[in-house]
């Protein structure tokens, strides 16, 4: 195959990488959107149940996105939602959702939808539907997160440590009384992202120095070293995500791809295919950088992470993965672009 059926190639295919990226934008934001909660600054807490239920417990997961209630008191615990109807049903049957709970709608968006379809009732008899088969229950609720606009004291003091829900309440009733989970939202200033921003150049540098040099060894271990940064990033996120193993595949799905095409990237670049090797490079760093590291680009400045590894971890895998990405879509061009070179000064005047 010419060099210009090559290139010609290699465009079409990048093109279909772009689309696939763009179009798959809730999938490659899943590291820490799709199949969990949002990198923050607010810090969501359980302070406790008032009063005390025996076997009753509840916690947050996801950095605040999910809330969970264990229940292993014996008795049936009803959640209210928003307009204190009937919401969930956790007992020794298992867990029930009222499907004509407004909250059970609102619930299956990241922010409080402004309008709740008219056919849900919250003063109407509950219909429960069986969602879960043991005692716990774990669902998104706006109570528990902060989801509006910066508060004006945080707006006035972002490095202060400070409260801005003082004390957040979801109502149960257990048996015949009355109970709450209580807990409060805290400010908590995230890191300067001044570390891991160079990171991202000290890794961009090293693939672009390796590309620019053509030395195939070291470009392929620097791809592996990408892939393994985002594959360490993604595996944290779907730890701590509550999430379905179905959802999670489908949120992995655009940077398999990327693991995928570095794979034969570097075999290429070690066979010493060059021509074809480059534009590998040039497609795994496109999938890397955009749809593995790109989206989640905010966990580098937020201070409460969704992720099953340390904040420093995560942060670091993120940091490695857009880095090393950018250096190999900034290799892959330069190595195509040498070769376009070579080819001319090899035809005959």
């Amino acid at each position: 195959m010419s060099l210009r059926r090559r290139l010609r190639r290699a465009g079409v295919v990048l093109g279909l990488a772009w689309l696939a990226v763009v179009g798959g934008a809730a999938p490659a934001a899943a590291h820490v959107i799709g199949t969990g909660g949002r990198a923050s600054n607010y810090r969501t807490s359980v302070l406790g149940i008032t009063p005390p239920v025996a076997g009753l417990s509840a916690s947050v997961l996801e950095a605040g996105n999910q809330l969970q209630l264990v229940n292993r008191s014996g008795q049936e615990v009803v959640v209210l939602g928003y307009r204190s109807e009937p919401y969930l049903r956790i007992g020794p049957a298992g867990v029930f959702e009222n499907r004509r709970s407004p909250s059970a709608y609102a619930n299956r968006f990241a922010n409080a939808p402004s309008r709740i379809p008219s056919d849900l009732d919250p003063a109407a008899p509950p219909e429960w539907r069986r969602i879960g088969d043991g005692p716990s229950a774990i669902w998104h609720d706006h109570r528990t997160h902060w989801s509006g606009p910066e508060p004006v004291a945080v707006a006035a003091d972002r490095g202060r440590l400070q409260t801005v829900v003082p004390r957040w309440q979801i109502p149960l009733r257990v048996g015949g009384q009355t109970a709450l989970v209580e807990g409060e939202i805290v400010w908590v200033p995230g890191p300067s992202p001044l570390p891991w921003v160079l990171l991202a150049v000290a890794g961009f540098a090293a693939v672009a120095v390796a590309g620019w040099r053509r030395r195939p060894w070291p470009l392929a271990g620097l791809t592996l070293l990408a892939v393994a940064a985002d594959v360490t990033h993604t595996g944290g996120a779907f730890a701590a995500s509550t999430a379905s193993a179905l959802t999670k595949l489908y949120a992995a799905s655009t940077s398999a791809i990327g693991w995928a095409v570095a794979g034969v990237a570097v075999w290429r670049l070690l066979r010493g295919r060059l021509d074809s090797g480059w534009i590998y490079l040039l497609l795994a760093g496109v999938f890397l950088a955009l749809a593995g590291a790109l989206p989640d680009l905010g966990a580098l400045a937020s201070s409460q992470l969704p992720s099953a590894l340390s904040p420093p971890a995560t942060r670091a895998a993120i940091a490695l993965t857009l880095g090393l990405g950018a250096g190999m879509v900034a290799a892959g061009l330069v190595g195509l672009r040498a070769i376009e070179q070579a080819a001319r000064r090899a035809r005959p005047a």
